[in-house]
């Protein structure tokens, strides 16, 4: 009998059966009072408690965003608009289990969208696969853009901190799961957090932050870089000195930005933003900030000196991820070449990291399979239709390797947050990466495998790179 009403910290819930009768999804659960008014721009709230059920059947709203700016990805992941608005600090759970207390993993999925959007519930998200496997996944909302990172001096002597409101929601989403899971028959001791693109960066932040010690058990890094950002992110004081020239470039008064409704403040902030930063290539505007608080410093010096909040991570990244990390001029020699090892020297650079250590494992994956139906290959993000195992909500001809690919990834995925290895019956071996074996696994058109991506032409000078990219502490940050 599938678990249809649970008693979480602030009253019931009732969810509603999933396409597998024997599985529960539970849809837009209240995990923070709604941002809005005098909480705008603020760090998360705990919501209060209510009497009685709450019906939690349908989808809420998502953050404010403009997703049909988002290119090749309206047609793939965001075929219809959605119901938008501040009031979006609300997660979803997809749980197999028929009773509290069963102890299985959880998975909680936090969202990519370059920090400007994306939502919780896109097409390509869905726990069925991983409740068939035995786990629970949690998809969150939060705070995008300016909604979500927006600093100002004046929010600083309100709020005690600005600039990371979004990051907060996700840290204070992961507290209520952590508190509130094992009623939906989750373990709280067993929690892997993952992301992909700005969620895996989101990732990365949480695994470095001192307000989630305790809180994650594995985490898996997907295709956000392996040990920095591709945005380096500011002190806090920055991020209040941007929020200033935002006001004056969108002729915005802090009274006006705090009370103006919120598809104005939407609009008139991100066009500031574009018009201040030039767009998102070099920096993605809106993101997190060292505070002194959520983050005291960059993540690749607290990865370096082995201060992390896990205790084995899984990263990796496709091979598009390159048209977003690194530039090239036109008569590059070997440019080919070049392209294919930068896309995966981020993870191995974290792998060398880490296996240098020994404090952790870690597991690295390069994902070069050209998905069928227009030519694109194989495009950042490409991999989400395989790891949630919904192709078959794709408009693309699948073939029967896509199938079997997908399969694998999602045993892959669940495996690992059950015990921090990803290996299991019927799957090839994926070791650890170590320096002894510095191998990777591959999942490419021919099928998939280890292999030592540190032997191919420029790999070592690309790791290098990336090792070194942000590893200075900030003025100002302890």
């Amino acid at each position: 009998m599938a678990l249809m009403e649970v008693k979480t910290d602030c009253g019931l819930v009732r969810g509603a059966r999933g396409n597998n009768r024997g599985f529960t999804v539970f849809r837009g659960i209240p995990y923070g009072k709604p941002p809005v008014g005098a909480l705008r721009f603020a760090p998360p709230q705990k919501r209060e408690p209510w009497e009685g059920v709450l019906d939690c059947t349908r989808f809420e709203k998502t953050c404010m965003q403009t997703p049909e700016s988002f290119g090749l990805y309206v047609k793939e992941f965001y075929p219809e608009p959605k119901n938008m608005g501040e009031d979006c600090l609300y997660l979803n759970i997809w749980t197999p289990a028929d009773s509290s207390g069963q102890d299985l993993p959880v998975l909680l999925w936090i969202h990519g969208g370059a920090y400007l959007g994306g939502y919780s519930y896109e097409q390509e998200f869905d726990g069925e696969a991983m409740c068939k496997r035995g786990c629970i996944l949690v998809s969150i909302e939060y705070r995008c853009n300016a909604f979500g990172f927006f600093g100002h001096p004046e929010l600083t002597k309100r709020n005690g901190r600005c600039g990371s409101a979004g990051m907060e929601d996700q840290i204070l989403a992961l507290q209520w799961v952590h508190e509130n899971i094992a009623a939906f028959g989750g373990s709280p001791e067993n929690i892997t957090v993952f992301g992909q693109s700005a969620g895996a960066m989101s990732t990365r932040t949480l695994l470095t932050s001192p307000r989630c010690r305790g809180l994650i058990r594995h985490a898996i890094i997907q295709s956000g870089g392996g040990i920095n950002d591709w945005s380096e992110y500011r002190t806090m004081e920055a991020q209040e000195q941007l929020g200033i020239r935002l006001l004056e470039q969108a002729d915005m008064t802090f009274e006006e930005v705090m009370t103006l409704p919120e598809q104005e403040v939407y609009e008139r902030l991100d066009a500031a933003m574009s018009a201040v930063m030039g767009g998102p290539c070099g920096d993605l505007g809106f993101h997190p900030c060292i505070d002194g608080y959520n983050l005291v410093e960059y993540a690749g010096q607290s990865i370096k000196e082995g201060r992390m909040n896990c205790d084995s991570i899984l990263c990796g990244g496709v091979a598009g991820d390159v048209d977003i990390i690194c530039q090239f001029e036109e008569d590059e020699p070997d440019q080919g070449q070049k392209k294919r090892v930068a896309a995966y020297s981020a993870a191995n650079a974290l792998g060398d990291w880490m296996a240098k250590s020994g404090r952790r494992r870690i597991y690295t994956y390069y994902f070069d399979h050209a998905l069928p139906g227009d030519g694109l290959g194989s495009w950042h993000s490409c991999e989400l239709w395989y790891m949630f195992g919904t192709m078959a909500r794709c408009w693309r001809p699948w073939k029967g390797y896509d199938y079997v690919l997908s399969d694998a990834t999602v045993d892959y995925w669940c495996n690992f947050a059950k015990s921090g290895d990803p290996n299991g019956p019927g799957l090839p071996d994926w070791s650890a990466y170590t320096c002894e074996k510095p191998e990777t696994m591959c999942f490419s058109d021919a099928g998939f495998g280890m292999k030592n991506l540190n032997l191919e032409p420029y790999a070592e000078e690309f790791k290098k790179y990336f090792q070194q990219w942000g590893m200075v502490r900030l003025p100002g940050t302890r």
